[in-house]
C-alpha cells in the first residue's frame, strides 16, 4: 500500500475552503477575513519551507542539524507561551520560566520513549525525534502559556484574599494553592479529552497520517497510544513546573505579593 500523491494544482484547489470561511465570516460580520487569509498564506508558507528544510535534514543527518532544528522550536514555543501572557510579567521575564517548563516536560516525555519504546539508531534519527519532539513542545507550549495567565490573572482578581491569607500567617504557596491547583487542572482538561474521546470522535492526526501513508493500522495504534501517553506527561510535568514559576514570580522574599503589571500590547503580537 502507498500514499495518494497531492499534485500542487489540487492543492491550490483546496484554497476554496479557505475562502468558504472568509465568506462565512463575511456573511455574519465576525471580521475575521484578514486574519483567515493571512494566516491560510502564512501557513501553507510555513508548512512549505519546513517540508524543504525537513526533506533536506533527513537527507544530510547530522546531529549537529538536528539539534538545530530542536532548539529552535523550543525557542519559537517559549517565546509564544511568554508573549501570550496577558496578566502577567513582560514576555522577556516570562522566557527563561517557560522555556524551562517546556524543555524539562518535553525530556521527561521523550527520553523514556526514545530509549525504551523506540530506540532509535542513531540517537539523532531526524525522521522520528523532529516530528515526535515537535508535537510534545507545541503541547507543552500551550499548557505553559494557559497556566501562566490563569495564575497571574487569578492573582489580580483575588490579591485581596491572597493578601489576607498570608497576613493570617499563610506561606506564599499556602495562599496560592487553590489558584495553582486550578489553573494547572484546566490547562489539562484538553489532553484528559483526548483520552477519554480518541478513537469514538476521531482517529488523531498522527495515526491518520501514517494508515494514509500504508502503515499497518495496528503499528499506528500503537503509535498512537506512545504520543497519547507523552502528552499526558508533558502536559503535567510542564503545566506543573509552570505553577510553580508563576507563583514564585508572584512573591518577592519576603514573602509579600507583587501583582505584575499587564504585559503591553507589543507583547501579546504574534
Amino acid at each position: 500500500m502507498s500514499y495518494l500523491e497531492i499534485p500542487l494544482p489540487r492543492l491550490v484547489m483546496t484554497l476554496g475552503l479557505v475562502a468558504l470561511a472568509i465568506l462565512a465570516s463575511r456573511w455574519k460580520r465576525l471580521d475575521l477575513e484578514r486574519d483567515l487569509a493571512w494566516g491560510a498564506l502564512r501557513g501553507a508558507v510555513q508548512l512549505l519551507a519546513i517540508g524543504h528544510v525537513l526533506l533536506l535534514l533527513f537527507k544530510h543527518e547530522r546531529p549537529e542539524w538536528v539539534a538545530l532544528a530542536i532548539s529552535g522550536m523550543l525557542g519559537v514555543a517559549a517565546a509564544t507561551s511568554a508573549r501570550r501572557v496577558e496578566h502577567g510579567p513582560s514576555a522577556r521575564t516570562l522566557f527563561p520560566y517557560a522555556l524551562l517548563a517546556i524543555v524539562l516536560g518535553s525530556v521527561v516525555a521523550l527520553a523514556p520513549v526514545f530509549i525504551f519504546v523506540v530506540p532509535l539508531h542513531p540517537m539523532y534519527e531526524a525522521r522520528y525525534l523532529v516530528p515526535i519532539s515537535g508535537m510534545m513542545i507545541a503541547s507543552a507550549m500551550n499548557v505553559v502559556a494557559q497556566v501562566f495567565e490563569r495564575i497571574f490573572a487569578a492573582a489580580h482578581a483575588h490579591a485581596g484574599e491572597i493578601e489576607q491569607l498570608l497576613a493570617l500567617g499563610a506561606t506564599p504557596e499556602q495562599a496560592l494553592a487553590r489558584h495553582v491547583r486550578a489553573s494547572v487542572r484546566a490547562a489539562m482538561i484538553p489532553t484528559i479529552n483526548s483520552l477519554l474521546t480518541v478513537g469514538l470522535v476521531a482517529l488523531p492526526g498522527m495515526m491518520t497520517g501514517q494508515i494514509v501513508s500504508g502503515t499497518a493500522p495496528e503499528q499506528a495504534v500503537r503509535y498512537q497510544i506512545v504520543i497519547l501517553y507523552q502528552l499526558v506527561a508533558v502536559a503535567a510535568v510542564s503545566g506543573v513546573l509552570a505553577g510553580e514559576f508563576g507563583r514564585r514570580l508572584l512573591f518577592t522574599p519576603h514573602a509579600q505579593l507583587r501583582l505584575p503589571k499587564r504585559a503591553p500590547a507589543s507583547d501579546m503580537q504574534a
